[in-house]
């Protein structure tokens, strides 16, 4: 149990820092490509797509990891959730100890991906029932 919330916690902390830097890269982008239209793209992507895409995955995890099927909560409500927890540590990460986002905070998500893990097990628990 402990290795597979492992690797679910370790998958989705390297997708969120993935997405986080190439987020980060474009940003400046975004919000020069006439302002408020550029700053409403860079919010739907943050808090539509990538969330959505978030809770895809992690339902897909959930699924073939521990065999179950269905799930409990929408993908997009259950993406959310990941990635504002996520987002909450590398805000105060960034305001209390006033790290980077590269490489301290990346390094500090990485040794946090169990709890994440757990949490991403625990946030969308499907049904029990072997899949026939």
């Amino acid at each position: 149990m402990v290795e597979k919330l492992f690797i679910q916690g370790i998958t989705i902390t390297v997708v969120l820092i993935i997405v986080q830097v190439l987020l980060n890269n474009v940003e400046d982008s975004f919000t020069v490509y006439m302002p408020p239209i550029g700053f409403a793209m860079l919010m739907a992507v943050t808090y539509f797509a990538q969330p959505l895409l978030l809770g895809v995955l992690n339902i897909v995890m959930i699924n073939t990891i521990y065999k179950t099927k269905g799930w409990q909560v929408g993908f997009w409500l259950n993406g959310l959730f990941l990635l504002l927890t996520f987002t909450t540590i590398n805000i105060l990460l960034e305001m209390f100890l006033q790290l980077e986002f590269l490489p301290y905070i990346a390094l500090i998500d990485l040794l946090l991906s169990f709890p994440l893990g757990c949490i991403a097990r625990f946030s969308n628990g499907g049904w029990n029932k072997p899949i026939d």
